[in-house]
């Protein structure tokens, strides 16, 4: 992860699930974080669940579309997600920086065993500099935002395996 004092631009892993680094740059406290815009994906990636459901995903594999994530969208359909594919293993803390929707957020390591999760997972409203972190305990490789209460609906729980594949 970047930052830029000079700028005031602020690199993230993945918003309305990036990184939040906002708050080590007093400098820059009063001035928003520069996320370029990424334009939606087709959501041809299927997840499976391990209650047999399945889900239509968004990839973000590049840089650029991990920190553009799910921003500003005003919904997140039924049987929809997005799919954050790092670089490397290790804890990702998420913020929800300019999201518009709550969002329930699990994090699985390299064989999509679930580590973490973070339930009903607020937007936030305010400036980058008030958004609180998220999960980010436990090496991650992959994290899988779904619509609000998804993970009670199909009762997922730390251990339990996603089955995906990637193209």
């Amino acid at each position: 992860m970047m930052s830029s004092l000079r700028r005031c631009v602020v690199r993230v892993t993945a918003p309305c699930s990036a990184l939040f680094l906002f708050a080590s740059l007093p400098a820059c406290a009063q001035q928003e974080p520069v996320i370029p815009y990424v334009a939606p994906r087709p959501a041809n990636t299927l997840v499976m669940l391990p209650d047999g459901s399945t889900v239509h995903v968004e990839l973000a594999t590049t840089e650029k579309e991990r920190e553009y994530g799910l921003m500003g969208r005003t919904r997140l359909p039924e049987g929809r997600g997005m799919l954050f594919v790092h670089d490397d293993v290790k804890p990702e803390p998420y913020w929800m920086y300019d999201c518009k929707i709550g969002l329930d957020i699990i994090w699985m390591d390299p064989d999509h065993h679930i580590v973490e999760m973070s339930p009903n997972t607020p937007p936030c409203t305010g400036k980058a500099s008030t958004c609180p972190n998220y999960g980010g305990h436990e090496p991650a490789k992959f994290a899988l935002e779904l619509p609000v209460g998804d993970i009670a609906k199909h009762h997922l729980a730390v251990g339990q395996t996603i089955s995906f594949q990637l193209p």
